[in-house]
């Protein structure tokens, strides 16, 4: 069964002045960011939507490259190994 990295992930996208909460779905496997919502209002915690094309190029160069690190011990980074895809991204399936 594929596993899975997810969790939440602060993130600087391009253009803007402080980082945004991200939600992320890693395949460790492929060692690639597979799915990503960003919370587009900071103050609403329910204001997750599908990341775009170029967040998804961001948040992948982030996490693939700067941070690959984090396949070494992702609960470092506040992420979970999850055997399926979490709740949140059940649109991914």
């Amino acid at each position: 069964m594929p596993m899975y990295l997810s969790g939440h992930w602060n993130h600087m996208f391009e253009g803007e002045e402080h980082e945004r909460m991200t939600r992320v779905v890693i395949d460790v496997e492929a060692k690639k960011l597979v799915f990503a919502q960003v919370q587009r209002i900071r103050s609403i915690a329910s204001s997750y939507t599908e990341a775009l094309q170029p967040e998804m190029l961001d948040l992948a160069d982030s996490i693939e490259n700067a941070n690959s690190d984090l396949f070494d011990d992702p609960s470092d980074f506040g992420l979970v190994v999850t055997e399926g895809i979490p709740e949140w991204a059940s649109n991914l399936v």
